[in-house]
């Protein structure tokens, strides 16, 4: 199952932890603020990169389905 990385700005204060653990789906902002490059993520990797934050900032949710109009 795929899922979507949540990222609490006010939580990360910048280790970078995360993009150390995956820089493809990873990184920092001009303010150190962790953000996703990716919109969808293995549930498996999704759980490393929230696993590797110092601080607890970093979350994983099943994606919003879109409905279809």
């Amino acid at each position: 199952m795929d899922v979507r990385l949540i990222i609490d700005p006010d939580l990360c204060i910048g280790y970078g932890e995360c993009v150390a653990e995956d820089p493809d789906a990873v990184a920092l902002d001009e303010h150190g603020c962790a953000r996703p490059l990716a919109d969808r993520l293995s549930a498996e990797r999704a759980q490393r990169i929230c696993a590797a934050c110092p601080t607890g900032a970093i979350s994983a949710a099943e994606p919003a389905e879109r409905s279809a109009a």
